[in-house]
């Protein structure tokens, strides 16, 4: 059970890290900034590389990666495709249910690589159980 949990909120990871970059938590300035960039891309990733560098826990080769794999991933979800992962988070279900979402986790983790995949879902694991200690 424990490993399906994870797996599961593993895949959510991915695909939420897909849909909003880890500028979700972003300053909203500096989102709006990144947005009025002349490389709107590159300021995405700029943005996910200083909110994911704040939580410490990722080395700065990582938090690049991350972002980068992250940012390009996102831009490749059509605006269909973002409605259907928010409809099934509206539905409480897990956006890891739909094919795309499973193929897109799937690319993320190669382009993540082994050892970061692995060492988010160490993250993620201990994240879970901090979650249900409160």
């Amino acid at each position: 059970m424990k490993n399906l949990k994870s797996g599961i909120f593993l895949s959510t990871l991915f695909s939420a890290a897909a849909l909003f970059g880890t500028t979700a938590q972003a300053d909203n300035n500096a989102l709006q900034q990144a947005y009025k960039s002349s490389n709107v891309k590159s300021a995405l990733i700029g943005v996910c590389k200083t909110e994911t560098a704040k939580g410490g826990k990722l080395t700065s080769a990582e938090v690049s990666k991350y972002c980068t794999c992250a940012i390009e991933s996102d831009g490749k979800l059509t605006n269909d495709q973002k409605w259907q992962i928010q409809s099934t988070i509206n539905q409480k279900k897990s956006p890891s249910t739909l094919a795309f979402v499973q193929k897109q986790n799937q690319e993320l983790q190669s382009c993540f690589g082994p050892q970061l995949t692995g060492k988010l879902k160490t993250l993620t694991e201990a994240a879970m159980k901090a979650a249900e200690k409160k």
